[in-house]
């Protein structure tokens, strides 16, 4: 089967994502987009996080080119070098979304220097909101943020007036060789089952990347299951992929005889109930920072 999430109509996306672009599971989406050449795929709204204002969000500059925050400058927190107050007691597990609030979000390499290396249109091709995950603040000005695009792993600053900016503590880490997904809330497990992983002709590609989109199937008895989420990250191994991207994710499976195996073309696939709990139960929101390990 393929799991990868490819490039159709994003709203049927999900559903054929062999079919599509998406690394995963082959002849199942392919069937999945034939018997239903109408069905769209619902985009599920995220779940809500503490937000905090679009205006003063900040990454801190480049580590190649930028300098440290100033403790002492006034608009940075001194106890925890953040520009924004954050409570002790959610400091453990913390990050930040910057969700767009434009039609196109420019994306320069390197602070200060405008050179707009990437675009990114918002809402993205499912109908979703265009999602980033902030790994440092330039005080509440531009953020530095983990990209959806490749090469996997690519960073660049983003402005705040193009974004709204909200907070959680939520993250999911995958042990491929345990076949193990675990999520986690202010660092501590809540929830950790069995999942199926990549073939190893087409491995998922190690590394960080965060959760870009939810989306609701027409039906949970295909290849994607109950839910898909997609994620930042893509194959290595496909560079296309009928048609779509690569573009990996975590669903759920009308085949739970395979969760605990290498069966996939790259996505992560967990049983429907699970994968249900994590969109409907833990809620976990789109910007969620996933660990490959």
């Amino acid at each position: 089967m393929t799991d990868t999430f490819a490039g159709m109509d994003r709203r049927v996306f999900l559903l054929g994502a062999a079919a599509t672009g998406v690394v995963g599971c082959t002849a199942p989406e392919r069937d999945l987009l034939e018997n239903h050449p109408g069905s769209d795929l619902t985009t599920v709204p995220p779940a809500t996080a503490s937000t905090q204002p679009g205006s003063s969000s900040t990454p801190p500059e480049d580590s190649s080119d930028a300098a440290p925050a100033d403790p002492t400058d006034p608009g940075i927190d001194p106890d925890t070098g953040l520009p924004v107050s954050v409570p002790a007691e959610d400091l453990p597990g913390l990050s930040f979304v910057a969700r767009a609030v434009v039609p196109t979000v420019v994306v320069d390499e390197v602070l200060g220097r405008g050179d707009a290396r990437w675009t990114f249109d918002n809402p993205i091709e499912s109908g979703g909101q265009l999602v980033f995950l902030i790994e440092e603040f330039d005080r509440l000005d531009n953020f530095r943020v983990l990209l959806p695009t490749r090469p996997n792993g690519s960073f660049g600053w983003i402005r705040a007036g193009d974004v709204k900016i909200d907070r959680h503590n939520f993250a999911i880490r995958v042990e491929l060789d345990a076949y193990r997904l675990t999520v986690l809330h202010k660092t501590e497990p809540v929830f950790e089952t069995v999942c199926g992983v990549a073939r190893e002709n087409a491995p998922t590609p190690l590394g960080r990347y965060y959760l870009t989109e939810i989306l609701r199937p027409p039906r949970p008895d295909t290849v994607y299951g109950a839910f898909a989420y997609g994620l930042s990250g893509y194959s290595e191994t496909f560079t296309a992929f009928n048609g779509g991207p690569g573009q990996l994710g975590i669903h759920g499976t009308d085949d739970p005889a395979t969760l605990g195996t290498n069966v996939s073309s790259g996505c992560i696939r967990l049983h429907n109930d699970d994968i249900t709990h994590l969109v409907e139960g833990l809620k976990v929101p789109t910007g969620a920072p996933v660990e490959v390990i």
